[in-house]
C-alpha cells in the first residue's frame, strides 16, 4: 500500500497546525487557548498517523470522539451557567475536553512522562479559559475527569513504542516537538 498520501496529507495537518498557533495569528492569551485546544489533538492523531499506528489512531479517535460527545451531553444536561453570564454551557469545558483527551490518551498508551508536556498544554488551555471567564476550574477539572475516564476505557497500552512530546511557552510563543521511534 502507497503511505505517501496520508504521510502528504499529515505534513498538510502538521503545517496547519504550526500556522494555526504562531504568534501572527494569536492576539491574545484566548486566542493561544483556542488554537491549542484544535492543535493538540490534531498533532496527537497525526503522530499516531506519521507512524502508521492504525490501532492508536482509531484508539485515540475513540477517546476523542467519547470525550466531546460525553462533554456536550454534560453541558446540555447540567445548565450551569457560564461565568461570563452569556449561557449555561459551562460544564464541563470543550477546550480543555479536547486538549486532555490527547494527554489522557498518551498517557495510558504510553506512560506519564511522555504525556506530562501535554498536560501541561491541557492545562494552559484550561487557564486560558478561566482567565477569559468563560469556566470555572471546576468546568476544567470535570473535562479532564471525562477524557481520563475515557482513556482508561477505550485504549490500550504500547509496551515498547517511546514517543517524546516536549512543550516550550514564553510570553510570546508556544512550541511543540514530538519525537517518536518506531
Amino acid at each position: 500500500m502507497d503511505l505517501l498520501p496520508a504521510r502528504f496529507a499529515i505534513v498538510l495537518v502538521a503545517l496547519f497546525t504550526m500556522v494555526a498557533v504562531t504568534p501572527t495569528c494569536a492576539q491574545s492569551q484566548r486566542h493561544w487557548g483556542d488554537s491549542l485546544a484544535t492543535a493538540i489533538p490534531l498533532a496527537t492523531l497525526g503522530t499516531e498517523l506519521y507512524r502508521d499506528n492504525r490501532e492508536g489512531a482509531w484508539q485515540y479517535a475513540l477517546t476523542f470522539a467519547s470525550t466531546t460527545i460525553g462533554t456536550e451531553a454534560l453541558k446540555h444536561t447540567t445548565h450551569i451557567e457560564r461565568p461570563d453570564g452569556s449561557n449555561d454551557l459551562s460544564f464541563p469545558s470543550g477546550h480543555a475536553a479536547r486538549a486532555f483527551s490527547a494527554a489522557a490518551y498518551v498517557r495510558k498508551r504510553y506512560r506519564l512522562e511522555t504525556a506530562a508536556p501535554l498536560y501541561l498544554a491541557a492545562l494552559y488551555v484550561g487557564h486560558t479559559r478561566v482567565a477569559a471567564k468563560r469556566h470555572r476550574w471546576i468546568d476544567v477539572a470535570g473535562a479532564a475527569l471525562m477524557a481520563e475516564v475515557s482513556a482508561e476505557w477505550l485504549v490500550q497500552r504500547t509496551p515498547n513504542s517511546q514517543v517524546v512530546v516536549s512543550a516550550a511557552f514564553d510570553h510570546r510563543h508556544v512550541g511543540m516537538t514530538i519525537a517518536a521511534s518506531w
